[in-house]
């Protein structure tokens, strides 16, 4: 007897049809996209700009217009990504905004939490630098009645 070299011959019509992967492709294009908006959106946060951008010069300057400060009240630093404020204190020598609206109107507008500014309101000379975090940024601050209110706000990495 000799081998046999192919199966039994079965009519077409009974050959099992492989069902057609239509969903591989359009798996493997939403794969692909999801991995790089995943790998833009993470460059973008990881960055400091886009959605997790913190404190912006252009922020800045947007405060300082809409709240008309004077220069001794404000120094702008790395690169407009913080700011220091200061208020007048009671010794003739110490530079600073004598302003106090001025002073609020800024830290509203780089979005200090009334939160955060209460404890700033609250603190006192005995208190040392005190500071706060909320979204992307942070605050730190001193006050003596001799220079005044010293409050540094800089983003979070």
């Amino acid at each position: 007897m000799e081998p046999q070299t192919q199966g039994p011959m079965v009519p077409p019509e009974m050959l099992r049809q492989r069902p057609k992967k239509s969903w591989l492709l359009p798996a493997c294009i939403g794969i692909a996209a999801g991995t790089v908006l995943g790998l833009l959106i993470g460059s973008a946060v990881s960055d400091g700009g886009g959605i997790a951008s913190g404190l912006t010069q252009k922020k800045i300057d947007q405060a300082v217009e809409a709240c008309a400060i004077d220069s001794e009240g404000f120094t702008v630093m790395n690169d407009g990504s913080a700011i220091s404020l200061n208020t007048k204190g009671k010794d003739y020598t110490d530079t600073g905004t004598s302003n106090i609206f001025a002073y609020y109107c800024m830290l509203n507008e780089l979005g200090v939490p009334e939160t955060t500014q209460e404890k700033m309101d609250r603190t006192r000379a005995m208190d040392g630098t005190q500071s706060d975090t909320w979204d992307s940024l942070k605050a730190s601050w001193s006050y003596h009645p001799d220079s005044g209110v010293n409050v540094v706000i800089e983003g979070v990495n």
